[in-house]
């Protein structure tokens, strides 16, 4: 079921980025479409991890399993229920990449309050996801695009304060800079843009922090 899930997930995500439509600049959506295709790439891996924990499972329970059981007792027989509709639907809203793409379809209608919620709750329950810095970072976006830009910049620190090693870091280092330019931070956004530039140079977000140094 799990592996059903993350391949709905997958399949989703695919879709998604044809038709991607939150930025409106070319850059912007060129950038969305990487996005949307490493988070493509975390499912993936996903998925194969939990193909191979299932073949192990799989392997073991052959292992420990009888060969034969003869004449079994009445009260030895165990009746195998078939999981319900509505356990099933229980089973796929506890799957990360379905939560996952949930909160992403909210983002991509302009529902940005309960996209905000939704990736936050996703963040929450399963913090050691790949997809969990991917998150973290929409949660920013979403509160960018309703111009809360205080709460916008904490959730931008926190994409490099709790994953830095995550794919997202660079890009939440550039919309940080973004926001404390919008609070008036100016130094604080040239020092911010200045650690891009620094510590990723090869990232796209670091060219476009260069630009932005560069300008008088």
């Amino acid at each position: 079921m799990r592996k059903l899930a993350v391949a709905c997930g997958i399949v989703g995500l695919v879709s998604l980025v044809g038709c991607s439509t939150l930025m409106s600049s070319g850059d912007d959506l060129s950038k969305r479409v990487d996005y949307l295709r490493q988070d493509v790439e975390d499912l993936t891996k996903q998925q194969k991890a939990l193909t191979e924990e299932i073949s192990q499972l799989r392997g073991q329970l052959r292992e420990g399993a009888p060969s034969k059981v003869e004449n079994p007792s009445p009260q030895a027989e165990v009746k195998v229920q078939e999981p319900s509709g509505e356990q099933e639907a229980t089973n796929m809203a506890s799957d990360p990449a379905v939560r996952y793409k949930k909160a992403f379809d909210l983002m991509e209608a302009g529902k940005y309050g309960q996209a905000e919620a939704a990736f936050a709750d996703f963040v929450s329950k399963f913090p050691q996801s790949e997809l969990a810095d991917n998150a973290q970072y929409w949660i920013g976006e979403c509160l960018y695009a309703e111009s809360h830009y205080k709460d916008a910049l904490a959730s931008f620190q926190a994409v490099s304060d709790h994953f830095p090693f995550g794919n997202k870091v660079p890009d939440a280092l550039y919309k940080q800079a973004m926001c404390e330019q919008k609070l008036g931070k100016n130094a604080e956004a040239k020092k911010t843009l200045e650690k891009l530039r620094d510590y990723y140079p090869y990232s796209e977000a670091a060219s476009k922090a260069k630009k932005l140094l560069a300008q008088p």
